[in-house]
């Protein structure tokens, strides 16, 4: 199997993708934990599930999104 410099290009620009996403994932998740804490709120479910919510949102962006570059790349430069 050979591997395509255009799918290694998709899969870095995949890569900065996934995580430009991860980073507002986790300002978005960090944010409505902190607005329940401030209502009077015990963190809500953001607080919760933090460990799960947290690898789903790194593992979903950070490792799909190269994947899907690649791929897509590979299958577009041909």
């Amino acid at each position: 199997m050979s591997i395509s410099l255009a799918g290694l290009i998709g899969a870095a620009v995949g890569l900065y993708v996934g995580w430009l996403d991860w980073k507002i994932l986790k300002g978005m998740l960090q944010a409505m934990e902190t607005k329940n804490r401030q209502a009077g709120g015990d963190g809500g479910a953001a607080a919760r599930y933090k460990t799960l919510l947290g690898v789903v949102i790194f593992g979903v962006p950070v490792i799909g999104f190269p994947i899907i570059g690649y791929w897509a790349a590979s299958q577009l430069a041909g």
